[in-house]
């Protein structure tokens, strides 16, 4: 699905690099500088989508306008987890930061001024901020044909912007870990830890969830081999996920009126909520050789929650009116050891540089979803990192700067 950007972004890049910037299209994608951190500003506002109230036994989609407004909006909404083989997943862990004063931290949103470009015809004009400097060129980052391709060279304006101070951080209040970001889940494969998680697929039917010839299958809870379902939640083995296998991650705590629709009441989970969250996952990508269908293409990704709920891969859910998908680290074409990040909502974008895909090597990355600075970063990490019960508030802050 293609949207309008309209978006801040700012990519890790130098300098340097950027006003070398070359870009190819392979296969329809664009691919430019390999990078270690990706943020996105000016993310939020108001809108709508349809959201889902009910799906009849005859097909029948019932929707209804559901409202937003915020700095982040619509990801402030509860997010699931969702990954595709070939995959193995060694540890993560979602944090929330600190309530105050017994409440939500409610901070008020301070970032650049957006700066706003009309798409040339299939092209986005992105504008990023690097090291300070402000340059521009056109993204084609979904996929299929372009109608020109992007400017091989980025340069800079004509008359600089003025340098703004970085966006002030309110205070915030050390939670129980002692830290202002609280761990609120975890997973640890290898020690067989789980905490405030739980594992879907979408096999309803197999022990739980449901299965029609309407709509197919809904959630199921997840065997711990993570390749079918099973009729009560599992602990995800140390087992790598191979190629067109996907699982997905909620919070352990069952859905209330809040979730909206759900099918498979049975499996009806609550994601991972707060306009402020940091995601940490460490994994690696293998290669497999599979070239069947999805063959090869590992993916990363969160959504609304409210789609996999009501239906991940079929018409009657939220996606299609942009109520929100950020993928994080994903590859577009078999075999390729190349991952792009995207951001599916009403105002999308994604960036036309790339991370390196972990084919041997796990690592260990970082998604901050932040309501101060209406940012969304993708950050890796180094390997000594601690998935710990809390983080401190300068740390995420580096990550959230690319440092």
């Amino acid at each position: 699905m293609k949207y309008s950007a309209s978006l801040l972004l700012l990519a890790s890049a130098g300098w340097a690099s950027a006003l070398t910037r070359r870009c190819a299209d392979e296969g329809g994608n664009w691919f430019c500088n390999q990078v270690n951190h990706i943020r996105y500003e000016g993310i939020g506002g108001k809108g709508s989508f349809k959201d889902v109230t009910g799906m009849g036994s005859n097909g029948e989609c019932q929707m209804t306008d559901k409202s937003y407004d915020g700095p982040l909006a619509p990801f402030d909404e509860d997010l699931s987890i969702h990954i595709r083989g070939p995959f193995q997943l060694k540890e993560a862990a979602v944090y929330n930061l600190a309530p105050k004063n017994g409440r939500d931290t409610e901070v008020p949103r301070r970032v650049r001024p957006r700066q706003v470009h009309e798409p040339q015809k299939k092209a986005d004009v992105v504008v990023a901020t690097i090291d300070g400097k402000v340059v521009s060129w056109e993204n084609n980052w979904f996929g299929g044909s372009p109608t020109k391709a992007p400017a091989p060279v980025a340069t800079p304006p004509a008359h600089p912007p003025p340098a703004y101070p970085p966006p002030a951080y309110p205070p915030t209040n050390p939670g129980p870990s002692g830290s202002a970001w609280n761990r609120v889940a975890y997973y640890n494969a290898e020690k067989k830890v789980v905490e405030n998680m739980v594992f879907l697929g979408n096999y309803g039917g197999q022990g739980s969830g449901v299965f029609d010839y309407t709509w197919g299958n809904s959630l199921a809870y997840l065997n711990a081999d993570g390749n079918g379902g099973s009729s009560s939640p599992q602990t995800l083995k140390d087992v790598n996920i191979p190629s067109n296998k996907e699982f997905s991650i909620f919070s352990a705590e069952k859905c209330d009126g809040s979730c909206g629709f759900s099918r498979a009441k049975d499996v009806a989970y609550k994601g991972f909520g707060g306009a402020n969250k940091v995601f940490l996952f460490h994994f690696k990508m293998p290669l497999d050789g599979d070239r069947g269908f999805n063959g090869d293409m590992p993916a990363l990704w969160a959504l609304n929650a409210r789609i996999p709920r009501s239906a991940q891969y079929n018409a009657c859910s939220c996606w299609k009116t942009g109520c929100g998908e950020a993928d994080i680290y994903e590859v577009l074409a078999k075999g390729d050891t190349k991952c792009k990040s995207t951001l599916h909502m009403a105002k999308g974008t994604g960036s036309s540089d790339f991370f390196k895909r972990p084919v041997d090597k796990f690592i260990k990355v970082a998604t901050v979803f932040h309501e101060a600075t209406g940012s969304i970063s993708i950050q890796l990490l180094p390997d000594n990192t601690d998935f710990s019960k809390g983080l401190d508030d300068a740390t995420v802050r580096g990550w959230i700067n690319g440092q």
